[in-house]
């Protein structure tokens, strides 16, 4: 199905410098007892926003990742913090209720059982209480589960405050071995990736379907049995010097492998500047986006209407950023090469649905605004 997502109206005149760190810690926080006032309060605004970072504002997400719902809770934070009296898992509840249940985590845990998305979204303890009615959704009297003693309750932890740290990966719609055993830094490369998960992959390693969770981290991610069989090892070799030929015969890469949306400079009263600065590509969310040439992140965080974007400076002095993002992969300072995987797409700030929302610039400040597709086309990429 096309996706045709755009974004509203935005103030390109500032890049955010503060740092989105994809690597988070807390996860062994000791655990006060649960308490159910709301002294700790968050307010509503703040919440939205911590969902937006966990789950693209998904209230009733369910990606068979172990973590449910707007917030990500995951299941065993759920049934200790009450999640239960109204739903058996965290994407079944209403918004407000998972907020309910939220509002105890935080009572309990602090901001850090959301290490990342509670400093990108301003989660501290203390606020109003969120205008919410969690009314239960059953009246029933479910079996009594024994209470969990304060040692038994593990902090939250979500998928996003555990990036950068995980043994796995689950995979997404257009993800390659290729490209998971390189943003994820595998011993042994796509081989070593295949040969740890092989019972979960099959006999084809070009075949890896979105929701499979590859092991890659550690032992598991080393060759541990023979490469893959006969038949599917030549393909793949193959298929690699070819790729490697592309890269290096070109100095740019499309950020992603779609056809572009609203191109640049359409006039319109949607942006600020009476003009669409940049071009958009109509991808899904997930869909993997790749820094279009070498250089280094100036920026990787919340950009108020952009979301999340990140922006890098490359050696001819221009500046890309990549924006509306679900996700991100790298931090303030990284360097990077043409091709390598900075995030996902997504559909953040103001966007009226999942698209990447790409620009050219020449100052890290906005400064002026360059044609991207004539940029990308003087570095060899056909679009």
């Amino acid at each position: 199905m096309a996706v045709r997502g755009r974004h509203r109206r935005y103030q390109p005149n500032r890049i955010n410098r503060a740092s989105l760190t994809v690597t988070a810690g807390g996860a062994g926080m000791a655990l006060p007892l649960i308490g159910t006032g709301v002294a700790h309060a968050a307010d509503l605004d703040t919440w939205n926003k911590v969902a937006a970072c966990e789950s693209t504002s998904r209230w009733h997400v369910n990606t068979g990742n172990g973590f449910y719902g707007g917030l990500q809770f995951a299941q065993s934070t759920w049934e200790a913090y009450g999640g239960t009296r109204y739903a058996p898992r965290a994407d079944q509840a209403t918004k407000d209720q998972q907020i309910a249940v939220a509002e105890k985590v935080l009572d309990g845990q602090g901001p850090g059982a959301w290490p990342v998305c509670s400093e990108r979204a301003g989660l501290t303890r203390g606020r109003d209480a969120p205008d919410i009615q969690p009314a239960s959704t059953t009246k029933q009297t479910p079996k009594k589960t024994p209470k969990t003693s304060v040692q038994d309750v593990q902090p939250q932890t979500t998928p996003q405050s555990r990036a950068g740290k995980a043994e796995m990966y689950t995979v997404v719609r257009g993800d390659t071995l290729s490209e998971i055993a390189e943003s994820e830094q595998v011993k042994g490369g796509w081989r070593g990736l295949y040969a740890a998960n092989r019972k979960a992959i099959g006999a084809d390693p070009d075949l890896i379907l979105p929701g499979q969770r590859l092991a890659v981290r550690g032992k598991a991610a080393t060759i541990t049995e023979p490469a893959p069989t006969t038949r599917s090892t030549p393909k793949k070799t193959s298929a690699e010097p070819k790729e490697e030929a592309t890269t290096s015969s070109r100095s740019m890469v499309a950020p992603v492998s779609a056809a572009t949306g609203t191109p640049y400079r359409k006039a319109g009263a949607l942006w600020s500047k009476g003009y669409h600065t940049g071009v958009d590509f109509a991808v899904p969310t997930g869909t993997s986006v790749k820094a279009v040439g070498s250089g280094q992140v100036v920026s990787a965080g919340w950009e108020g209407s952009f979301g999340y974007q990140v922006v890098i400076r490359h050696a001819d002095g221009r500046y890309t950023q990549y924006a509306h993002l679900s996700a991100i992969s790298v931090r303030d300072g990284q360097s990077v090469g043409a091709g390598q995987r900075i995030g996902r797409s997504g559909s953040t700030g103001n966007s009226t649905g999942p698209h990447l929302h790409f620009e050219v610039r020449t100052g890290p400040g906005f400064g002026a605004d360059v044609d991207p597709v004539a940029y990308l086309r003087a570095g060899g990429v056909r679009i």
